[in-house]
């Protein structure tokens, strides 16, 4: 480095920006009938606050739908919120 001269700093690339997820948004009606009524057949997994089903949209996309179990602890639907 020479007298005077600034020491030369490399630039933090910037962060990717993600794009927001399109969800549409469906009844229960529409859900019920989209899981056969939340049936074991649409049933492909268990999580800690609930289970998910799968589910495919009128425009063919198959979704993953996530059932919430309600639970008297406010702080776990927080927790499941943010998943």
């Amino acid at each position: 480095i020479q007298k005077g001269s600034k020491p030369s700093v490399q630039a933090m690339p910037e962060p990717q920006k993600i794009p927001p997820i399109d969800v549409p948004a469906l009844s229960l009606a529409e859900l019920k009938e989209k899981t056969d009524n939340f049936g074991t057949k649409s049933l492909i997994g268990e999580g800690s606050y609930g289970r998910v089903y799968y589910a495919a949209l009128d425009s063919g996309k198959g979704v993953a739908i996530k059932k919430l179990d309600v639970s008297n602890e406010p702080e776990s639907n927080t927790e499941f919120l943010t998943q």
